[in-house]
């Protein structure tokens, strides 16, 4: 059997726009029903690639209030995310996961609105029916949300390991390493379009990362295809 660890955010699901909607909501008090400013979600959509943790997107809106010029804008992130204020952080984090949770329980259908799946998405669904293959999806998200969004898709075979299971350890690829130690497995793909997760495999060989080159990837960085993941991960 091979073991494939997925990112949920930008490999499965395309979900800025509730990402903005609900850290425009911890930033700024507006309702996520409030329409969306097309120039600052733009600005926000292109910089998707830099965050990692719901937390950071503080410094986004801290940076577009600022007007950061592009050439600012990854250098200044990088500035500020490195020496947070504590506790801004933790007061917009917990503002954005409340907004969340009452947006699930409220007004489930606008939700449920916000994220759309993309095409590797479905590609996995059906792979995950053959026996050969053990999906994991590992995401900083929240599990509720998530396990939420599956079962609207009728996954019940991909296990999922979310927020609560990953915030003891440093990155996903420690939380991996331990993952397949415990159930004795030689080695696995880690699908990721995040660089930084990435990287933190370089220390465990027995995991194989793959850079998607869809979702919120760096534009710097070349990441593999669909059609070139599959083969690899099929081959």
């Amino acid at each position: 059997m091979k073991t494939i660890f997925l990112d949920f955010d930008g490999v499965l699901f395309d979900s800025v726009k509730e990402a903005y909607l609900l850290a425009r909501f911890a930033y700024y008090g507006i309702e996520p029903h409030v329409s969306i400013s097309e120039n600052v979600y733009n600005i926000f959509r292109k910089y998707r690639y830099l965050n990692t943790h719901s937390w950071q997107f503080y410094y986004f809106f801290l940076l577009l209030e600022n007007k950061t010029t592009d050439n600012l804008f990854e250098a200044n992130y990088y500035e500020l995310t490195a020496n947070p204020n504590l506790q801004k952080i933790k007061d917009f984090d917990e503002k954005y996961v409340s907004a969340r949770e009452n947006l699930i329980k409220n007004d489930y259908e606008f939700w449920n609105s916000l994220d759309e799946p993309y095409d590797f998405f479905f590609k996995v669904k059906e792979l995950a029916k053959n026996s050969d293959y053990e999906f994991i999806i590992l995401t900083n998200k929240k599990k509720l949300p998530v396990q939420n969004r599956l079962s609207q898709y009728g996954i019940n075979n991909i296990k999922l390991f979310a927020n609560e299971d990953l915030v003891s350890y440093n990155n996903k690829a420690e939380f991996i390493a331990d993952y397949l130690k415990n159930y004795s497995i030689a080695n696995c793909y880690l699908i990721e379009d995040s660089v930084d997760n990435i990287n933190t495999c370089k220390k465990y060989p027995q995991i194989k990362p793959l850079l998607v080159n869809w979702g919120y990837v760096n534009p710097k960085e070349k990441g593999l295809s669909e059609k070139e993941i599959l083969e690899i991960i099929k081959g």
